[in-house]
């Protein structure tokens, strides 16, 4: 037998639990800015990986997006493949969806936030970016350009807000 997990949820669900966190401290203003930084920076690394396994499968399954597969395994045999954004902004164009804004501003704040974390300069990293607010709206942003895809797919997702008040 076979056991399985949604990687995706799992991913995504712990990036709201480190969210909540963070939220939490930025209630409690300046006592924990460094507390409140270091959830945001887990929410980010753990939202991300989630985007990422998304995207991935539906690439890997998805028979509208044959043609992203295909470029991907292309790029595979000279030992790359698809980036992160690319992956999305392919899979975008092949589904046809005009809808870019929350994918591009998404783009953006994993540039200033996500890439710092896992490609740093050096050892350290300056905290005073990472807080509770640019985060959450990285975040939906970056939902939101999942709801687009699965929606172009005839697939629902939970908004952030019925998710956000789940958790």
């Amino acid at each position: 037998m076979i056991i399985q997990i949604d990687i995706a949820r799992l991913l995504i669900t712990n990036a709201l639990e480190h969210l909540k966190l963070a939220e939490n401290l930025h209630k409690k203003h300046e006592i924990h800015l460094i507390n409140e930084a270091e959830e945001c920076i887990q929410a980010i690394i753990l939202f991300q990986s989630g985007m990422e396994a998304v995207i991935t499968e539906e690439i890997e399954n998805e028979k509208k997006l044959k043609d992203v597969l295909n470029e991907n395994n292309e790029l595979a045999r000279k030992h790359h493949s698809l980036s992160f954004k690319n992956k999305w902004l392919r899979s975008f164009e092949a589904l046809s969806i005009k809808e870019r804004k929350s994918l591009n501003t998404y783009f953006k704040f994993y540039s200033n936030y996500r890439l710092p974390i896992s490609h740093p300069k050096g050892r350290y990293l300056s905290l005073e970016k990472y807080r509770f607010k640019e985060t959450i709206n990285g975040i939906k942003n970056g939902w939101v350009a999942i709801e687009l895809l699965y929606k172009s797919l005839k697939k629902t997702y939970q908004s952030f807000d019925d998710y956000w008040n789940k958790t």
